[in-house]
Parts: C-alpha cells; structure tokens; sequence
C-alpha cells in the first residue's frame, strides 16, 4: 500500500538553514495548517519551527512511521490473500505432512511450548541423583557395614567423601554450577555418614562419648566447616547446610550436660539465636562478601528462620515460667519454684537480640530492615523483658494475683516508652535513627499495652459482677414487708479492682507525660519514617536525598520542626474520668465497708463532678464522670428504698441547681468573676467555652428525679399502685406551672415535654384499673385547660384537655353501664360546635361545612341511628326539634351546613314518623292508584321539565349563596 504524501509533512534539509519542505504542498506536523509551495521557517498558524536539527529529526521520524505503514498495510494484504486461499480449501482432502512444519497451528515457533524449562528439568534431575546417591551412601553404611574391615571402612567412606568434595572446584571451573552445588550437598551428607560410621565402629573412642554430646560436637563442627568451605568454594548450599544444621548443636548440648527441660532447650533456642544475630549482622554489613557469594536472596530466609528460632525459644521459657507460677508445684516444670527467676536467661538474651535488631543500622541493627520489622523486634524485646519481669513476681504473689504481677512491669514500661515518646523525651533532629526516633519505645509500648490487656482481661471478667452486684437484690429490696436493712454481703476482688487501677494509672501517667502513642498516627508519618531510613549500602548514601519534612512527634521548638497541637488529645480527660468513677466508688467495698458508704461515695462523686463541669467547662471530664457518677449511683441505691430515696432527692436537688446555674446568666457571670480572680487563665477558657453540661437536660434530669422521687416514697410508705400513679402525676401536673414560669425558652419545653412524659407514663400504669384511670384522664384534662391559659399553648392545650375530659367521662359512663349513645354523642358535639364557633369568629370566612359540620354530624348521627330502632316516641321528637331549631338557625344566619344538615335529619326522622301510616294507607286503597298517581307524577314533570331545570338552578345558586 502506498501512502499519502500530502497528509505529511514534506522533509526538511538537514542544515538549520533549509526549509520544512523544499518543494510541494505540505501540512505542519503540529496543528495540520497547509504551509504552501515554499513554506516559511515558522508555521504561520501555530509558530511551529520549521528549520533546524530537530525539525530534521522530526522528518526523519515521520519517514520511519510512513516507513511501517507501508510494511503494514502490505502484510495485512498478504494476509488477506492467504486466508482467501486458506478459505478455499476448507473442504479439500487433507494435504501430505511436509518435513519438520508442525501438523497443526503452533504459533510463531512452529512447534509445541515446552512445559518445562531446561533449567528445572536440570535441577530436578539434580535433586533425583542427589537423593538416590546419598541414599545407596546410607545403605552402605548402615546395612553393609560389616562386610569390610576396619581398614576398608574408612577407605571407602573417606574417599567417597573426598571425592564429592573436591568434585565441586573442576565442575565451577567448566561451569557447571548447580552440578558443583549438588556434589558439594551429597559431601556434605557423607561427612554426616562418616560421624556416623565413626561412633558406629568405635573409631578414635567416638564410641565412648554419649550421643547427645557425640552429635553436638559433630554438627557444629560441620556447620563451621560447610559454611567455610561455601564461602571458599562460592557455593550456596554449603551455606545452607552449615546454617541449619547451626540449629542442632546448642540444643544437643543441653541435652548432654542433663538441662534437657522447657528451660534448657529455651536458653538453647535463644543462644542459637544470638549466633544467628551475630553471623547475619556481620554478613549484611558486607557488601563485597554478599555480592561475592550471592547472599542477598539468602540473608532474609536466614533471618526468618533465626527469628522464629528465638519466638520458639521465648514460647518455651514463657511456658515453664507461666506453669511455674499457675500450679505452685515444684514437680511442675524443670526448674521447679525458680523456673521464673531462671527463665530470666533465656528471655533476656532474647530481649537484648530482638533489641538489637530494633536499632537502626549503622548501629547495632541489621542494615535493610523495614520500619515495621524494627517494630516488631521492639515488641518481641518488650515482651520477652515482661515475661521475665513478671514470673517471679507472679510467683511471689497470692494465687489469685498472678496477671497482676505481670501488669505491674507492663506499666512501668508502658509508662517508659511513653516518656521516651513525650514532647521532652524525644530525640532530636540529627544522627542514628534520625526521623525514626520512636521505632523502639514504640514497639515497646505495644508490648506493654498487649500485655496490659491481656493480664487485666481476668481481674476485669471478675470485677463486672461485683460492679452490678446491687442489681441481684433489687427484687427483694422492693417486696413488701421491707427488709430494714440490707442482709447481703458485697465483696470486690482486690486483685481485679488492683488491675483496674493499674490500667487507670497507666493512662494517668501517659496523659500526664503527653505521650505521643495517645495520638492517631497520621499516614504522613509513616511515609516519613520509611523516607528517613539510612541507606543499607555505602554507595547510596553519596545519593542526594529528597528534603523530607520533620514528623510531628519530634520534640518541639527544634529545627525545622512542625507544629504540634499543644497538651494532651481532647479524649484522654473524658476516658480517664469515666474509667476512675468506677474505680473509686468501689473502693468502700474493697475496704470492708458497708453498702451505704459505697453508694454514698457514687453520689458524693457525682456531686463532685457537677462541682468541676460548673466551674471548669472547658473539659469534658466533668459532664461524662457526672454521668457515670449518677448512674452508679441510682443503680447501687435501688438495692435498698431509704438509699433510693436520698439519692433521688439528691439527684433531684442536684440537676435543679445545675439548671439554675446554666440558666441563670447572672450567676454564671458571678462564678466566671471568681474563677478569673483566682486563675485567670481558667476564667478566660470557661469564658469562650460553651460547656459539657446543657440546662435542657438537667432540666429533664430534675424532673424524672422528683417523679422518681415520688414513686420511691409511695412504695416505701405502702401504698398501692393506684395511689403511687397519682403521686407521679402530682409531679407531672406541678410540672406545668413551673414550665410557664421558668426560663429561657428551652428549658421551659424541657420541664414541660418531661412533665407530658409522666403523664403518659401515669395513664399507662393505671390501664389496668378504669376508675382510677377515669380519674387520672379527668386531672390531666383539667391541668391541660390550665396550660391552655398560656397564649402560644391555647390551642393545642385546649383540643387535648378536651380529648382527655370527653375520655374521662366516657370511661366513667362504661362503668356505670349507660348504653344511650346521645350520653356519648353529645359531649364530643358540644366541644366540636364551640370549637367550629371559636373558628367562625376568628375567620368569618371560614366554610360553615368545616366549622360545624363535624359538631352537627356527631350530635345528630347517632341519634338518627337510634331512631330507626327506637319504638319509643321521645326520642323522635327530641330529634326533630333539635334539627328543626338547627334548620332554623341555618336559614337565620344563612349557613348552609347547619340548614342542609338539619333539614335532611328532619325529613328523615319525618319520614320514619309517617311511615306507619303511609304503608298504612297503601294497603287500603286499590293497588292501581299507586300505579296512576306516579304515572301522573311522571307527566307532570314532564311537562314543567324547563320550569324545574330554573327552578333547581335558582335553589342552587341560593344554597351557593348561603355561608
């Protein structure tokens, strides 16, 4: 395919000095503009160069792309003939395989894709040659080992293993690399063999020794001598080989000297450990011997495996110190009672390891660790030094105090690395670990918090029963006849409540310290502790570095340094003051004292609460321990009636003065003067602050305490709960006068929503006995025409004071048993006709339909019903007066409700009174006389047909005239 030279550019000279084009039509290659026979140096529509190098290159470039898209489009048309041929030879006989083409579609290869590569087919042939080698070696040794003597033995078995040792060196040499690795394994698998048939055959006195010892001195001296013969051959699997079997000989060692336990096989775990420590810092500090010997790839499994190596080791000392400390046996656990004390061993060369590792590097740290793997090892240390600090005190501790013995270390240290995380315990800008200055004491605090956690799990799962104990002996507090006092015993476990405190004061200390770990860790922090990390190689550290932005945890006022919010996080204040209210009202209990000093300390603090919510507005510490405070407080009162008494009174009291206070402008402005005379910092803060405390609710809190109040009294004096709901619903009533008087506005809705709530509540209790309900529905009927007296409340007052009263009345009607539906009609009709008048004169425009419609359908409906069932003549004529005087009434104040509704009532009840003797009439006359009066009916509508058409229209627009 050809292209098409006008949609390109035409090519410029390859001198500054020639034209994009020397000749021909031609387009900028930027925007497309025609650029004429001679194109000028600059496109006229963008101010695209035109001469120059590299206007010259972007030719040559614009060529090569016509260049393909010619190759292009004649292979897409070679390819368009071939399937066209291909096509036609669908249904063709199959054609004769030709030599060395594949019998089906293969690709650009022509041939199948291998499963498996060459390099793992080698490798696996290796390993399968490797392995049957070493086990014919075996065999021989073990089976066939007494068909030779001893001079045959050892020449067998020192040549075979000479010759798979030195096998290695010519293989590298002709570059058969995993062949010189899988002869050096095998070898090494012999050396094994030879330690073997040495102490097999008494060799040299192999025989003599016992075997633990035997095989620890020949493991580590095969793993000294594979990891040397690796680094001199430049192999890896002697390296391997000689750092695992690094795993064995401490472990056998202890096993020889007779400290085979929990306890010798940890301290053996943790010494293998720290040789590990010591053989990976040297080798990773190293950069000519890792690239020498290829250890990159090694250097992290190595380090995976020593860390597990020393967790194991850790597990082990953990468990025999635990069960130790658990079963208080000397049979226990090797180590008998000293199994914590000498667990120390194990778990402080553990600790000084893991401490190591959480260094950063060039210091004692391992170069190319991660911030998170630091971390870690920081945990690992701290929780290890925990362990080890907290089994002998656990051990000398009561059976029952054991997680207290590990909390007490876990808060000191949580409270250390807090310090090293303060404001003035962080380390400045500058040297080792700069940027990073928290990975430690951070990693240590975890610890402590996990271990704080969980060792305050137990204590705390005991502590929550005795916390709500009361609540078990409040049916029996409120059964008649009335215990005189409590005859319960109240205990809280010392060790819980001592666990409790320990986390309290842990959190007091780090608040107090300003700890950074109380802070969200931001994610711009983390980026800058990775960014910060020094690098692992010495060459990299030439490298100019990115300006990375000082973290905010660093100590304040230093260079460069961020701002940083001042004090403490605004969530520490509230959690420690609804963490402690607990904690010390329980302390009575935990004294020995009895229950009413308990629940006397609960009110006592929520009076002191109160106290610093009102002057100190500013912190949220009052408002919450106030309210853990008073609940407390009610909860441990409901045990015992005089208790709750007080405490409600109390409560009652209380939230009244607070509401007060809050409310009353004046008095605040008196309490801000005397703060400020005295610290006018505080008084400046309580200025600008809102407050915790709001006057609505304790508003709301004063009122349920008064009807609370009165229901506690009324069970406590024996009263019946009929009696009790009138009490409660003197307090609802009482509510509303107040409400009207009291202000501002919302604490007036407050009181007076509060008081409806009991209301509520009152009516709800007495459903179960009708006469005392009638009473109640009557009083709160007769106090909502009270509260109808307040100008915005009059109408919304009114409509329910009336509700409530028509209730009242016929609930009491049901209990007399009057049936006459006019006894319940009438009341319900007399409030809608003066509430549709009341409407007829504030609106005189109001529809005479929706203003009295309601009224009349309600007084007159029901009596139309009883009419048609009533054979008595009193009632009809009652009926028919009242409509006729409704009728009347429409037609004098031109009202069309009252005139239509009236009228049809009175045509019906005239109806039913003539009824008789109309069917009466009917059935004495000939039965044709009914036929011709209706027929002659008919004709005389038909007849006046226009005349009564106008006659309606007229009626019509009068009744539209009508209000």
């Amino acid at each position: 395919m050809e292209s098409q030279p006008s949609d390109r550019p035409a090519p410029p000279g390859d001198g500054p000095s020639r034209p994009w084009e020397p000749g021909g039509a031609s387009r900028c290659p930027d925007c497309g503009a025609e650029l004429g026979e001679r194109p000028p140096a600059r496109c006229l529509s963008c101010r695209l160069p035109l001469r120059g190098d590299v206007a010259a290159r972007l030719w040559r470039v614009e060529q090569g792309l016509a260049a393909v898209e010619e190759r292009r489009g004649q292979l897409l048309a070679q390819r368009e003939e071939l399937l066209v041929a291909l096509r036609a030879l669908r249904y063709a006989p199959d054609p004769a395989p030709v030599p060395g083409a594949g019998s089906v579609w293969a690709g650009p290869q022509g041939g199948r894709q291998a499963e498996v590569s060459g390099r793992s087919a080698q490798t696996a042939l290796l390993v399968l040659g490797g392995a049957l080698v070493v086990v014919a070696a075996l065999v021989f040794t073990v089976v066939s080992w007494g068909h030779l003597g001893i001079g045959g033995r050892a020449a067998v078995l020192f040549a075979l293993t000479g010759c798979a040792l030195a096998a290695p060196l010519p293989l590298r040499r002709r570059g058969l690399a995993a062949t010189a690795e899988t002869c050096a394994t095998i070898g090494l698998v012999l050396v094994l063999l030879d330690c073997y048939a040495m102490r097999a055959g008494g060799l040299a006195g192999a025989g003599a020794v016992g075997a633990p010892g035997y095989w620890a001195a020949c493991t580590a001296l095969v793993a000294a001598g594979s990891a040397v013969y690796g680094g001199a051959t430049r192999m890896r699997a002697p390296l391997v080989a000689g750092f695992l079997l690094g795993r064995l000989p401490a472990l056998l060692a202890v096993h020889a000297v007779g400290l085979g336990g929990l306890l010798g096989n940890a301290t053996a775990l943790a010494a293998t450990t720290a040789a590990d420590y010591g053989v990976l810092r040297w080798a990773s500090a190293r950069d000519g011997l890792r690239g020498r010997l290829r250890l990159d790839g090694l250097l992290p499994p190595a380090g995976a495996i020593a860390a597990l190596w020393g967790l194991a080791g850790g597990a082990l000392a953990v468990e025999a110190s635990l069960v130790a400390v658990v079963r208080r046996t000397a049979a226990a656990v090797d180590g008998g009672t000293m199994a914590p004390v000498w667990a120390w061993l194990p778990l402080g060369v553990l600790a000084l390891v893991a401490l190591a590792v959480a260094r950063p590097y060039p210091g004692p740290g391992i170069p190319g660790l991660t911030v998170g793997a630091r971390g870690l090892a920081a945990a690992v240390a701290g929780a290890a030094v925990l362990a080890a600090a907290g089994g002998p005190l656990g051990a000398l501790l009561p059976a029952d105090w054991c997680a207290v013995g590990y909390m007490v270390p876990a808060a000191l240290l949580a409270v250390g690395a807090g310090a090293a995380l303060s404001p003035r315990g962080a380390r400045p800008s500058g040297g080792p670990g700069a940027g990073t200055p928290g990975v430690v004491p951070t990693g240590l605090f975890r610890a402590a918090g996990l271990v704080l956690l969980a060792g305050s799990f137990l204590p705390l799962t005991r502590l929550v029963p005795a916390l709500f104990e009361p609540l078990a002996h409040l049916a029996a507090a409120w059964t008649a006849p009335a215990p005189a006092a409590p005859a319960w015993a109240w205990k809280v476990p010392a060790a819980g409540l001592t666990g409790y405190w320990l986390l309290i004061g842990t959190l007091a200390a780090l608040r107090a310290l300003d700890a950074e770990v109380l802070r969200p860790v931001r994610p711009e922090q983390s980026v800058q502790s990775v960014q910060s990390e020094h690098p692992e190689h010495p060459e990299q550290s030439a490298k100019p570095e990115l300006p990375v932005q000082p973290a905010k945890s660093e100590r304040p006022g230093a260079p460069g340094a961020t701002a940083r919010p001042e004090g403490p996080p605004a969530w520490t204040d509230p959690v420690l003051a609804v963490a402690a209210v607990p904690g010390l009202a329980l302390l009575p209990v935990a004294f020995g004292l009895p229950y009413g000093a308990a629940a006397g300390t609960a009110a006592a603090l929520a009076v002191a609460a109160a106290g610093c919510a009102v002057l100190r507005p500013a912190r949220p510490a009052g408002p919450a321990a106030l309210v853990v405070a008073a609940a407390l407080a009610l909860l441990w009162a409901l045990a015992d009636r005089p208790a709750t008494i007080l405490v409600l009174a109390l409560g009652a009291v209380l939230a009244t003065a607070l509401t007060v206070t809050l409310a009353s402008t004046r008095i605040s402005a008196r309490i801000s003067a005397w703060i400020t005379a005295r610290n006018p910092a505080a008084g400046a803060a309580r200025a600008t602050t809102a407050g915790g405390l709001r006057a609505d609710v304790t508003a709301v809190c004063a009122v349920l305490a008064l009807g609370g109040e009165a229901v506690a009294a009324g069970a406590t004096a024996g009263l019946a709960l009929p009696d009790i709901v009138l009490a409660l619903l003197a307090v609802a009533v009482g509510s509303a006068p107040v409400a009207a008087r009291i202000s501002p506005r919302q604490v007036s809705r407050a009181v007076e929503g509060t008081g409806y709530l009991l209301a509520a509540v009152a009516c709800t209790l007495t459903a179960g006995h009708p006469e005392r309900l009638a009473l109640v529905l009557t009083v709160a009927g007769v106090a909502g025409l009270g509260v109808a007296l307040r100008a915005d409340r009059r109408r919304a007052a009114t409509v329910t004071a009336v509700v409530l009263l028509i209730a009242a009345s016929w609930l009491r009607l049901a209990l007399w048993d009057v049936r006459t539906p006019e006894a319940y009609s009438l009341t319900v009709a007399s409030a809608a006709l003066v509430l549709g008048v009341l409407r007829r004169r504030r609106d005189a425009g109001a529809n005479s339909w929706a203003a009295y419609g309601p009224g009349l359908v309600l007084g007159l409906a029901p009596s139309l019903v009883a009419v048609w069932a009533d054979g008595h003549w009193l009632r009809p004529l009652l009926l028919g007066g009242a409509a006729a005087l409704v009728t009347v009434l429409g037609v004098r104040h031109r009202l069309q409700g009252p005139l239509l509704l009236g009228g049809a009532v009175l045509l019906l009840v005239g109806v039913h009174e003539l009824a008789p003797t109309v069917v009466q009439v009917l059935g004495l006359v000939p039965r044709w006389v009914p036929l011709a009066a209706v027929g002659l009916l008919l004709l005389a509508l038909g007849a006046t047909y226009e005349q009564r058409l106008r006659d309606a229209r007229r009626l019509r627009a009068a009744l539209g005239r009508l209000g």
